[in-house]
């Protein structure tokens, strides 16, 4: 695909997904957040209406108060004489106080004296709902007999819900003791339900009511702990909030519901559409301007800009030249372009005569360097044991002899003589048993040296031989070609991790070089840490890669550890931190070409100058290697 044609595609998708931004944000977010203020303004209004309803009871319950602390009630609640029904309990006297209900309560629970109006036809009822009577046993407001407290809620009754207050009847002084309550009610009605929402400033409706109950019959208790509990229903045109409300047994009796008009969505809605279209041909117009000037500044120049790379790419002459003359980006890409074909063609021309040399230089270099590491402990070895010959007493042992064939020495000295052989004789066998061991020693380590020249000459023209191995084998065949100065060194441990890997299928040789250079590497941190012996520790485990499985081997050490600026240089060829001590570099670099040939990666990790280094390596394995693990299992 040519890139106008992505660009154009480009910038259509990005104005596609602006306009779908635009689109989302308004369906997503700003009509959501209408839809917030339209429920909340719905919750509020039902905040009002709840409100307003308890607002209706505290002035019900200012009336029972004032009638309760009346000298004249607690006269009555005494002798109970028919003067005060005849004076106070009278139709007017409901009507000015809007009263469905007015009843006297003594200490015992007993409705003294009831009154019940019907407020529409002015006429009393014969049977109210606080007939007189005993109140049920567990009629909620028992309690405020004796404590001499108020209250007010709803009572479920034959003939609707009851808004009613109680309170104590007192000595006109609002002093006790108490001897009773004065409950006032008023039934709930339509124009009752109106006047609510009038205060509330809202419109509410009466969904519905629980089925009339008298207080005279014990209701059980089904108290909701979560108080009244609010509904939410939706649709084009309303908003619709209904909240359920507990009667003083603490039972749902009623429902109330505020309809609100959702003209502010509607409003949000119509906002939204003029935006999208708007910004739908805002984002045309803009597309094919852009269009235009990109195609004239941009894509045209880049266009021949391309052709000639790619003519330059699919042949041999390196001669032609763009020669763009601009001043902008594209034209300093053209000639940098020009710039870096003239320096290609001489780079061709210097490769062609030096590849060869500098392949051979490289590979020597890795060959010199693992070999003067397989030479260091052989030749320590060598003086070793150089050094254990030469204090051989060969020559005391010779004189003693030549004395001891001399038959003028006495008795005594003869049984000296012999006696000092004896010791000689069994300290040479020491010497002679000790060189044969280091005599093995150096065969081995000689054996060593012949196979990595071996391995050497066969990778040059052959991929590396993979054979079964053990990750402890492959370290303690390693340490037998490190010098024995990093030995004493280093302490080596393996953690359980290097076991449970069990055989593997590697470039044993190889790998053996590679663990040899991060061993002498790891002493020589402990080393320069100025440490008298440090730890050396591996770790394993096994990589699932897709169907590829791969070998993690981590070597860490407690030696100087690697600062920051340099974790990423010490694979370079020639870097070395060991400055002055003879170290080429070469190591590390060695190493990380070794690996990277066998397909793996290498690479160090530390968490600053003196706190240790870890070497992480990682080589593909063949699938012989699990093959070799089952089998183990």
């Amino acid at each position: 695909m040519k890139i106008r044609t992505k660009v154009v595609a480009l910038l259509s998708a990005v104005f596609f997904m602006l306009a779908l931004v635009e689109w989302g944000v308004g369906r997503e977010l700003l009509l959501p957040r209408f839809e917030a203020i339209e429920l909340d303004n719905a919750h509020t209004a039902m905040t009002r209406i709840n409100f307003s309803l308890h607002q209706t009871l505290n002035e019900l319950q200012v009336g029972t108060t004032d009638w309760g602390n009346w000298a004249d009630t607690y006269q009555f609640i005494l002798d109970r004489n028919t003067r005060y029904q005849q004076a106070n309990l009278t139709e007017t006297s409901l009507k000015q106080l809007h009263l469905t209900t007015l009843a006297f309560i003594n200490l015992d629970g007993e409705v003294v004296l009831s009154k019940s109006l019907d407020l529409a036809s002015g006429q009393f009822l014969p049977q109210g709902p606080f007939a007189p009577g005993s109140l049920p046993p567990d009629f909620p407001w028992r309690d405020k007999l004796r404590t001499g407290r108020g209250g007010n809620g709803l009572i479920a009754t034959d003939r609707g819900v009851l808004l009613a207050a109680v309170s104590p009847i007192l000595n006109g002084l609002g002093q006790g003791p108490t001897h009773g309550l004065v409950l006032m009610g008023r039934l709930l009605s339509a124009a009752e339900i109106a006047e609510i929402g009038a205060r509330a400033q809202t419109s509410v409706t009466l969904v519905a009511t629980r089925g009339g109950t008298s207080p005279a019959r014990s209701v059980p208790r089904l108290k909701d702990p979560a108080g009244p509990s609010e509904t939410v229903a939706m649709d084009d045109t309303t908003t619709r909030v209904s909240r359920v409300f507990d009667d003083i047994y603490g039972n749902p009796i009623l429902t109330l519901r505020v309809d609100v008009p959702r003209t502010i969505t509607k409003g949000a809605r119509t906002t939204v559409a003029y935006s999208m279209a708007f910004t739908v041909g805002a984002a045309v117009a803009v597309l094919l301007i852009l269009m235009m000037l990109l195609d004239r500044t941009v894509l045209t120049p880049l266009a021949r800009v391309t052709r000639h790379a790619v003519a330059i790419g699919a042949g041999d002459d390196l001669t032609p030249r763009l020669n763009l003359d601009r001043k902008d980006e594209i034209g300093s890409l053209a000639a940098e372009i020009d710039r870096m074909v003239a320096q290609i063609a001489e780079s061709r021309r210097q490769l062609v005569d030096n590849s060869f040399e500098s392949g051979r230089s490289e590979s020597s270099r890795g060959v010199l360097h693992n070999i003067g590491n397989a030479m260091t402990p052989l030749g320590v070895r060598l003086a070793k044991l150089q050094e254990r010959l030469r204090t051989a007493p060969t020559d005391d042992v010779a004189r003693a002899l030549e004395e001891r064939g001399q038959a003028a020495s006495d008795a005594q000295r003869q049984a000296d003589l012999d006696e000092f052989l004896r010791l000689a004789s069994g300290e040479l066998a020491e010497v002679v048993k000790a060189a044969a061991e280091d005599v093995q020693v150096v065969a081995r380590q000689a054996a060593v040296v012949q196979h990595a020249l071996s391995e050497q000459l066969h990778s040059t023209r052959a991929p590396n031989v993979t054979e079964a191995v053990t990750l402890p084998a492959i370290i303690n065949q390693s340490l037998e070609i490190v010098p024995d100065t990093c030995q004493e060194l280093a302490r080596i441990e393996l953690d359980p991790s290097v076991h449970s890997v069990g055989p593997i299928h590697v470039a044993r040789t190889v790998l053996r070089l590679v663990l040899q250079n991060l061993i002498i590497n790891a002493a020589e941190a402990i080393r320069a840490a100025g440490k008298e012996r440090g730890v050396i520790r591996f770790s394993a485990t096994r990589i699932a890669d897709g169907d590829q499985s791969k070998l993690q081997l981590d070597c860490a050490d407690t030696g100087v550890g690697i600062a920051a600026e340099n974790i990423e240089r010490v694979f370079e060829r020639g870097f070395s931190t060991k400055r002055g001590s003879g170290n080429l570099g070469i190591g590390l670099h060695w190493c990380a070409t070794t690996v990277n040939a066998l397909g793996g990666r290498i690479w160090a990790s530390s968490a600053g100058a003196g706190n240790g280094a870890t070497l992480h390596l990682v080589i593909p394995l063949p699938a012989s290697s699990a093959a070799l693990n089952t089998e183990a299992a």
